[in-house]
């Protein structure tokens, strides 16, 4: 039982060092480029056209890194 325990413990850490690996490679992680990786996106927002109950509508950037 002791033997199957240490089997998965095994596989879990060269898992997780596989992925560190490919993270590192996919990432570029060289000296002048800092390492930082955008996980989720360009941050760039999506624009959204919203209407009044008037009939007026707007189009306007909605999300994430939007500053205006």
């Amino acid at each position: 039982m002791f033997k199957l325990i240490k089997l998965a413990f095994y596989a879990v850490i060269g898992y997780a060092l596989y992925e560190l690996f490919m993270g590192f490679k996919e990432g570029g992680m060289g000296m002048g480029e800092g390492g930082r990786q955008n996980i989720s996106g360009e941050g760039e927002g999506m624009r959204e056209r919203s209407e009044e109950p008037s009939g007026m509508s707007a189009s306007h950037t909605v999300g994430r890194g939007v500053v205006s």
